[in-house]
């Protein structure tokens, strides 16, 4: 009987297309259907459960999917249809353990949004909220309320009310005037009874439309029909100061009236620079007019904030099997104006991506990070005209001497690690927490990178594709700290175009410690498995699995792998 001598002791090596001369022992030309395992060794992949058929024909070619893993007894695949005809697409949903087909219902006019194609859309799944990216459509903000300057005043009294007192009333063309000049107050006259007299005067002066009303040192004037601008000038008092005006502002907070109507707003000038102004409404003790206080509130000539139907909306999933997709109530712009608390950057342009980040949601929008209020992931203004806090919003440029459209964006220890076609960022801060005043972004690398396909996180590391016109490369990086360029490695170099140029869907399990790629044109999967024993990798491996199928869709979950295929013309979603 022969003698047989294994020289190989196992083949844990994987796929590469070096030559033979160059290839270590344990590696292989071609690798299919295998699963390499440091622990049982090279074994065969796991057979694939059928969970339920999706449809037939072309109903889902080139769909958006996604999966959502609400909770171990909960898990979606959803994808969204493309739009088409000038139309618009919508939304299917299935329970990834029975098959069962989801509810999806419609807010009000949110299925406009879904206007887009497979390469237009972004998911970001945060507990029961999906919120889908439309990148077709260019963020607006709510048209700024009609205002008539000047259609309001408070004649303020103060200090002893004898003296003379002159009034003069005019439109703002200088029409329909009148005037109350040099009235004499009584020495023994009480402010109520010199508010009345005033008041009466005004009165009698029959400008149109104007209505007065008394308060306890104050009074107020209003032109009610037409809400037109008015000019009115006053004097009083025995070194005439102790009567003044208030109209649309004041320099300083202490000229503001204690009395006054509910929701009358007041610029506080405060110095020069627009920067140090604000503004005031009144808040009145019982809802209507006389005693209250004064808040910070935003100038009335201003957008309130931004269009709904333009921003990204939400898929919320309320109970079992059931979706509704619908428009989000982002928060209103609450205080300051153009100039003391801007519209975000993203105003004017296209959202790339979305992303969550230390308690905040984010927005990539051409070279800019948008980071919303901390725990208030809705709101992108700030809460106040007048200071800075450390929760308000994070909205930063990627200054840089190349074009920087970020298109891909991945959390990191360091910070957030930025994505742009030729270059990479790192978005941190010296303490760790991203604060308006102490984040900042410089470049760490210049990679090329696909803008259509996103870099996904195996744990410690982060890795990404480029592509050429006939392959794919893959690339993982380290970071390394705020003032240290990231670690970089062309992991895909001993299998220099395996990989096909038609990658569209990239994963990573960091629990099993592999990358996964496929492509809706192709019926295989290709993963790269490592194994690292603390100290080094002692398994690097390259394969790949052939389904059933083209491959439109793969997901991993814990120790389970999710694949939508279709074979002929059935979609087919199954689990391994």
């Amino acid at each position: 009987m022969a003698a047989i001598t294994q020289r190989v002791s196992n083949y844990l090596g994987g796929v590469s297309r070096q030559s033979d001369d160059k290839k270590l022992p344990n590696q292989v030309r071609e690798c299919l259907n295998g699963y390499p395992d440091p622990t049982f060794g090279l074994t065969k992949r796991p057979g694939f459960k059928w969970v339920a058929n999706l449809g037939t024909g072309t109903t889902y070619d080139s769909c958006k999917w996604f999966y959502i893993h609400r909770d171990n007894d909960e898990k979606y695949i959803g994808c969204i249809k493309p739009a088409s005809g000038g139309g618009t697409g919508d939304i299917d949903m299935w329970n990834a353990t029975t098959g069962a087909v989801c509810t999806v219902t419609y807010g009000t006019g949110a299925q406009a949004y879904l206007t887009g194609t497979r390469a237009n859309y972004d998911i970001l799944t945060v507990q029961d909220t999906s919120i889908i990216t439309n990148n077709l459509h260019t963020v607006g903000t709510i048209a700024a309320p009609n205002f008539e300057p000047k259609a309001t005043a408070t004649l303020v009294l103060s200090g002893t009310p004898t003296g003379k007192y002159n009034i003069t009333i005019s439109d703002t063309n200088g029409s329909n005037s009148g005037s109350i000049s040099e009235y004499t107050s009584p020495t023994t006259a009480t402010y109520d009874e010199l508010i009345t007299e005033l008041k009466s005067r005004i009165d009698g002066l029959s400008i149109s439309n104007l209505v007065v009303t008394k308060y306890d040192d104050s009074l107020h004037l209003v032109r009610n029909s037409g809400n037109t601008g008015f000019k009115i000038t006053a004097s009083g008092g025995p070194n005439n100061d102790k009567l003044s005006v208030v109209q649309d502002q004041v320099d300083n907070v202490g000229q503001l009236p204690f009395n006054s109507v509910n929701g009358r707003i007041v610029k506080i000038i405060n110095t020069d620079s627009a920067n140090d102004s604000y503004f005031a409404k009144f808040v009145a003790e019982d809802g209507t007019s006389g005693r209250g206080y004064w808040a910070e509130t935003i100038d009335p000539q201003v957008s309130t904030g931004l269009t709904d139907t333009t921003m990204p909306h939400e898929l919320v999933n309320p109970t079992t099997n059931n979706f509704t997709f619908q428009k989000i109530p982002w928060t209103a712009r609450k205080v300051g104006d153009d100039t003391t608390n801007t519209h975000p950057s993203f105003v004017g342009s296209k959202i790339e991506q979305a992303f969550f980040h230390n308690n905040r949601l984010g927005f990539l929008s051409k070279d800019n990070v948008s980071m919303s209020q901390t725990s208030d992931f809705y709101n992108f203004y700030h809460i106040s005209a007048q200071t800075v806090t450390d929760s308000d919003p994070v909205d930063l440029s990627c200054s840089s001497i190349r074009p920087a459209a970020l298109h891909g964006v991945v959390p990191t220890t360091q910070g957030l690690v930025l994505f742009s076609r030729n270059q990479q960022f790192l978005m941190s801060a010296s303490n760790g927490v991203l604060t308006p005043a102490t984040t900042t972004i410089r470049t760490i690398s210049n990679y090329e990178t696909d803008t259509s396909v996103d870099p996904v996180d195996m744990g410690t590391n982060i890795n990404f594709i480029s592509k050429t016109p006939a392959y794919t490369r893959i690339f993982g990086m380290i970071t390394r700290g705020q003032d240290e360029n990231p670690q970089v490695l062309d992991i895909g170099k001993v299998v220099n175009e395996w990989v096909p140029a038609t990658i569209d869907t990239f994963i990573a399990s960091p629990q099993n410690q592999f990358l996964a790629m496929s492509s809706q044109s192709d019926d295989k999967i290709y993963f790269y498995r490592t194994y690292n024993d603390g100290k080094q990798n002692i398994l690097e491996a390259w394969f790949n699995w052939q389904l059933m199928g083209n491959v439109q869709s793969i997901a991993v979950d814990s120790d389970d792998m999710f694949a939508v295929t279709k074979q002929g013309n059935q979609f087919t979603l199954s689990v391994a």
